[in-house]
């Protein structure tokens, strides 16, 4: 028998039946498990925001004490007030 001799292969699909080309096998359920499985995991429902320590952004977005100590430091030292006495 030759290939064209052969009767080509079909596929049950939910738009109907199809044929398929010589040499193509039909799409199996384990083909389509074994597709899922490699899939990455998906989360079942929707996550919470991780807002705590190192994944904090809110705290991310604070003014450090230390820095603004040494900023306002800073500032008094270039415009010193002057003092009562008027020194």
């Amino acid at each position: 028998m030759s290939a064209r001799d052969e009767k080509p292969e079909t596929e049950e699909t939910s738009a109907g039946s199809q044929t398929l080309m010589c040499g193509v096998a039909p799409i199996t359920l384990r083909d389509r498990l074994a597709v899922l499985a490699a899939a990455p995991m998906a989360p079942r429902a929707a996550q919470k925001r991780c807002d705590v320590g190192l994944f904090d952004l809110e705290s991310r977005r604070q003014i450090d004490l230390v820095d603004e100590l040494r900023r306002v430091t800073r500032e008094a030292a270039r415009n010193p007030e002057p003092s009562a006495t008027g020194e």
